[in-house]
């Protein structure tokens, strides 16, 4: 009899099942922890046979996407973020040359601080900031991209017009047309979510074009940064 072989969903179901079995188990050495970190993923894989290099690249992926906006009655959230992981240390001099980068491609004024070993650049106005990290990470170099909307620009934008909508359904319905409580109830109630809908209108759109900055800004730092760290071969034959 030939030995079974799993399905891609039933490996994904026992590998869930063990790792919660293993963090139930009092001789854990995660005990109280949630999840696996890129090291372990890749202590892991290399076991498998993949290349750790693979999963680090796989990892770089799924983070730098993100994934799609959770659902929200309020629209798409305010915070936009990539992150990418850029193979090799920069110095101080490489780092300087992307912060200058940053300043031409953002609209605002920024300012730099040294964070944690690393370098963060950071404006802020009254609706706006936006944030780009580079941290070493191991023999690399980390870098986040992010820009946030302050709740003072979603929140209005769906209150105002949904209220504008309301002040016109009863309005139009009292005043006007002289509608029967059912019928005016109605009303008001299309007429406040479709002012509702075009402040959510308005919302994605902003939304889109800040994600759209963040994928920008991301790549050019990105492609700069490879231009800027020497070749594979040479960081390994450098290396002691």
């Amino acid at each position: 009899m030939s030995e079974r072989r799993f399905t891609d969903r039933e490996i994904g179901v026992i590998l869930r099942r063990a790792v919660e079995m293993e963090e139930g188990s009092p001789s854990s050495k995660v005990s109280g922890a949630r999840g696996l970190t890129l090291k372990e993923l890749q202590e892991i894989a290399e076991e498998a046979g993949i290349s750790p290099a693979m999963v680090s690249r796989a990892a770089t992926e799924v983070e730098g996407k993100g994934g799609p906006d959770p659902v929200s009655i309020g629209g798409p959230s305010g915070s936009k973020k990539e992150v990418r992981i850029l193979p090799g240390k920069l110095d101080w001099e490489e780092v300087g040359e992307l912060m200058r980068v940053v300043d031409q491609e953002v609209d605002a004024q920024g300012t730099v601080v040294e964070a944690l070993g690393g370098v963060r650049w950071t404006s802020n106005t009254r609706f706006l900031s936006t944030q780009v990290s580079l941290e070493p990470s191991g023999d690399d170099t980390l870098l986040q991209v992010e820009e946030r909307y302050s709740e003072m620009v979603r929140g209005p934008l769906h209150g105002i017009p949904a209220g504008w909508g309301l002040m016109i359904g009863l309005a139009l319905g009292v005043e006007q047309w002289g509608l029967a409580l059912p019928l005016l109830i109605v009303l008001v109630a299309v007429a406040t979510l479709v002012g509702w809908g075009a402040g959510d209108l308005v919302w994605r759109g902003i939304s889109a074009g800040s994600r759209k900055r963040v994928h920008a800004l991301t790549e050019r730092l990105t492609t700069d940064a490879a231009r800027l760290l020497p070749p594979p071969s040479e960081r390994h034959s450098n290396s002691p």
